[in-house]
């Protein structure tokens, strides 16, 4: 594999990493942690400031991730490699999609309902005053989106391992890939 491939996988992988490794200390560690805040509206204000800083980061590591894949998807065009390995990747290219589609609607919303946090009015404090807001209910969007995120794009790394290993047994994928850039 060439410089530029490999380039192009390292670049992969680190949006990857980056993009799972920041959601899961999100929702597992620094949301439950905010408990600790006493006041409704500051909860509001750091959860935001650090999902702000995080989800610019987050969707340049899909952009790092889904640009080498789908660049390399036009160069090959499926018959170098086996029949389990094309429908790895179609699961992939599926993957990858419902990334994309769950992290930037997460990333959109996520700026709507940071606006309303910088306004006094974000979801703790409507709760805090138990009343039902539009903030509650973009909160809500933004963590089931965030979720299915994760999800989605922990199954693209499952699957690029999976291809991985196929290509590494694939003599077909192992002479065609010495001709990409």
């Amino acid at each position: 594999m060439t410089t530029l491939s490999s380039a192009g996988w390292v670049v992969h992988d680190i949006g990857l990493a980056t993009t799972i490794g920041g959601s899961l200390f999100g929702q597992l560690a620094l949301e439950p942690s905010l408990d600790q805040v006493s006041r409704a509206a500051e909860r509001d204000r750091v959860s935001e400031k650090a999902w702000n800083r995080f989800s610019w980061l987050k969707l340049a590591g899909h952009v790092a991730f889904a640009v080498p894949w789908f660049v390399g998807r036009k160069m090959l065009s499926g018959n170098e490699v086996s029949a389990r390995a094309r429908a790895l990747t179609l699961t992939k290219d599926g993957l990858v999609i419902a990334s994309l589609v769950t992290g930037v609607s997460s990333f959109v919303i996520g700026q709507i309902l940071g606006r309303k946090v910088r306004r006094g009015q974000g979801p703790e404090q409507a709760k805090a005053r138990r009343e039902a807001h539009e903030s509650t209910a973009l909160e809500r969007a933004v963590s089931v989106l965030g979720a299915l995120n994760t999800i989605a794009s922990t199954g693209v790394l499952a699957v690029t391992s999976l291809l991985a290993m196929e290509g590494s047994e694939s003599l077909r994928f192992s002479v065609r890939s010495r001709d990409l850039p």
